[in-house]
């Protein structure tokens, strides 16, 4: 008997999609959303009420990442 035994989950229902894809789409968004390019572009002295602006693209990409995230687990787990 394995201990590490996966739980093997049923085939989703038709009309049922799988929420996998799209999580990893919104992984693979978010990777690209944080990397140096684009924060290179935020990467400069400007301030919004005193905090670099830099700072505010970090802050607001990450939380829309988690409620996308939310949504996502939300929308596809009834």
């Amino acid at each position: 008997m394995c201990l590490f035994a996966m739980k093997e989950e049923a085939n989703p229902a038709a009309g049922e999609h799988p929420r996998g894809p799209r999580l990893l789409f919104v992984t693979a968004l978010f990777a690209v959303l944080l990397n140096y390019p684009l924060l290179a572009i935020f990467d400069h002295q400007g301030r919004v009420a005193g905090v670099p602006v830099l700072y505010w693209y970090v802050l607001l990409t990450w939380a829309l990442l988690i409620v996308v995230t939310a949504w996502l687990v939300r929308l596809f787990s009834k």
